[in-house]
């Protein structure tokens, strides 16, 4: 019963309902499907309450609803992948071992070698700016090569600029890489980075919070900051500005209890920045 109220939540929030509602049904041990459409939800206050006007649109019509999910069902090359995973937030694997519940989605997804989640590995994050200086990309190539020679796994974010380089050196070398991806599998961002996703998911790891009828937002990026923060060991910053999504990364390291590394940034203020988030600077010579 398990399994088919999991797999009901999964396609319910394919469809557009929202997180808090599907969480709610699921703590209160209720069967998705009867609460949201038949109107059950009319005799639990918890219920009612935490549908918004998106969701009481939606649960009208429920042969329409049973239409999108038989389409998905057929049609997602996500099913139909071997390597692919879906991980629940109230389950315990690899996956939520590492990220705390307050943090964790109701679902995650991967695809790819789901061993370089195992808590028995470890992990560096190598993140940074999406226009690095010619510098900061030989430092990413050197710091890179150091951890992969130490059997490190090496997590970046999929963007343009240090992440990047951080992947394509960790994969010329036969080390091995997590992509925490801000899009669904469907949708790669940057579009430049399609083939490095694919590589990644052949011979590292390609993890989301984003389904493949979901939409990204703003608020992905910065989710996904907290998620290359959380499954890390520690994370290297190699160049930021005071306001980026990299410095955003490191307030996430740093509420995780992570170890925080960095290159000196040539700048006093973002150095003292890093440093009020526990930061400890690299000798980068």
């Amino acid at each position: 019963m398990t399994k088919k109220i999991r797999s009901d939540l999964f396609f319910l929030k394919q469809y557009g309902f929202n997180d808090s509602l599907l969480q709610t049904i699921f703590q209160l041990s209720l069967d998705p499907i009867k609460s949201i459409f038949n109107n059950e939800n009319e005799l639990i206050m918890e219920i009612e309450s935490m549908f918004t006007e998106k969701d009481r649109e939606l649960a009208r019509d429920y042969q329409k609803y049973k239409s999108f999910k038989f389409e998905l069902f057929n049609t997602e090359t996500f099913f139909k992948d071997s390597s692919s995973k879906i991980y629940f937030k109230y389950d315990q694997n690899d996956l939520t071992a590492v990220i705390p519940e307050k943090i964790m989605p109701l679902f995650m997804y991967s695809k790819g070698d789901v061993a370089q989640l195992s808590l028995d590995k470890k992990r560096v994050a190598i993140v940074g700016t999406r226009k690095p200086s010619e510098k900061s990309i030989e430092l990413t190539k050197k710091i890179t090569q150091e951890y992969v020679h130490n059997n490190y796994i090496i997590v970046s974010g999929l963007a343009e600029g240090i992440d990047t380089v951080s992947h394509e050196t960790t994969l010329s070398l036969g080390g091995k890489t997590i992509a925490v991806l801000p899009t669904n599998f469907n949708e790669i961002y940057p579009k430049t980075n399609q083939d490095l996703a694919n590589f990644i998911s052949e011979e590292g790891l390609l993890l989301t919070a984003i389904g493949p009828k979901e939409n990204t937002y703003k608020s992905s990026f910065l989710d996904r900051n907290k998620y290359v923060a959380n499954i890390s060991n520690l994370v290297i910053i190699i160049e930021t500005n005071l306001k980026s999504g990299t410095m955003n990364t490191i307030r996430n390291a740093f509420e995780s209890n992570k170890k925080i590394l960095f290159v000196d940034q040539g700048d006093e203020a973002i150095n003292n920045k890093i440093f009020e988030f526990g930061g400890e600077m690299l000798n980068d010579k």
